[in-house]
């Protein structure tokens, strides 16, 4: 902070304050959850006081459970209700700042609210992104960090085969994302870390593109089932993806399935420390469909850093020069949207190393057709 001219650094309840201090948040809300003072909630750390923490009242037993102890933490202040919420910010980033004119820094996910009570507060000040300098902190992971994610991902591996043994012909896809959500739970999983995704293609599935009515899909012969999940364990998280077929799949389908398996081995092999950057492990997958003749159907990018937050910086796309380095953790994910609305899609998550990428998922690459 002192290096960067920063006086004051704001962070809402998050994965970034948990990452810093061990305060945990919430499990995600699948809605907006808003509690009163929500946006002046969080830490609150001056170059030469704090760091405070501000907690609204609904709820603040948790917090106050996870403080107590912690002698480094100055105050937690319970917010009561109601209260001039933008009081009790003003106040504080006036003890933070003491005599400093410095900018205030704002974790990326703070509220508008709170940006904009902050330049009420001292009219002087830059606001940054505190993110900026937090988020490289965050990418590559330590010893502690490494054996949390191989917790989080066995969950995912552990949980597989117990929901395709619960499979059924007639299913929707919204059916079976609860099935997979239960298991993972039964598996010790905290949350999902993301929405489950289940896409059903092909022609016995119905009609249109198989991202649309996605939960409404059935399950039929013929169908190729693309699975999309992750857990969330300790505070870290999971990302899996599978392609399995409920019929004898055509040859075609076959080559595709291969194709894709082909790319993603490809672009773990060349994971390797300081010797290759997010975009060119991206090409590494991506000229393998594109040689095939199926480079328009692989429409995303290769896959995405993953930590505390399913999707983290870096990102494996064209454009992002990130140079790889051991301990950074990385989905591969290359799929084909086939012409016969098939999906056909593969995900694990890799850790970066000196000798090339090595895949935390012990689930098998072969190919697996469902007797339903």
């Amino acid at each position: 902070m002192e290096e960067r001219g920063i006086s004051v650094l704001f962070l809402p309840v998050s994965s970034t304050l948990e990452y810093l201090t061990g305060l945990s948040r919430e499990i995600p809300n699948p809605t907006e959850d808003d509690r009163p003072g929500d946006w002046v909630s969080g830490m609150y750390l001056g170059l030469n006081a704090g760091p405070v923490i501000v907690e609204p009242r609904m709820g603040s037993a948790h917090m106050e459970r996870q403080v107590a102890g912690k002698d480094w933490i100055s105050e937690l202040y319970v917010l009561g209700e109601p209260e001039d919420y933008s009081g009790v910010l003003t106040r504080l980033v006036g003890e933070m700042r003491g005599d400093s004119n410095g900018a205030i820094a704002l974790g990326q996910r703070a509220w508008t609210n709170t940006a904009i009570d902050m330049l009420k507060a001292a009219p002087d000040a830059e606001l940054v992104n505190a993110h900026e300098f937090l988020g490289p902190m965050r990418m590559v992971k330590d010893d502690g960090e490494r054996e949390a994610m191989r917790r989080a991902v066995a969950v995912v591996d552990n949980a597989y085969e117990d929901i395709l043994a619960q499979l059924r012909l007639g299913m929707t896809s919204r059916e079976i994302t609860w099935i997979i959500d239960r298991i993972l739970y039964g598996h010790g999983a905290d949350g999902v870390s993301f929405h489950t995704s289940v896409y059903i293609g092909g022609a016995a599935s119905g009609d249109g593109n198989v991202f649309e009515n996605t939960s409404n899909r059935v399950l039929g012969r013929d169908c190729t089932v693309a699975f999309d999940f992750g857990a969330l364990l300790d505070g870290y998280c999971s990302d899996f993806g599978r392609t399995v077929f409920t019929g004898e799949p055509s040859e075609e389908r076959r080559r595709v399935y291969d194709l894709v398996i082909s790319a993603q081995a490809a672009a773990i092999e060349a994971m390797k420390d300081g010797q290759i950057t997010a975009a060119q492990l991206d090409r590494v997958a991506r000229s393998i469909i594109e040689d095939s003749g199926h480079g328009p159907a692989f429409i995303h990018r290769l896959g995405h850093a993953i930590g505390k937050d399913v999707h983290e910086p870096p990102f494996l796309l064209e454009g992002d020069d990130t140079l790889l380095q051991t301990g950074m953790f990385f989905t591969i994910e290359p799929s084909v949207v086939m012409d016969d609305g098939a999906f056909i899609r593969v995900e694990d998550v890799v850790m970066v190393t000196p000798e090339g990428g090595e895949n935390l998922n012990r689930t098998g690459h072969e190919l697996r057709v469902l007797e339903l």
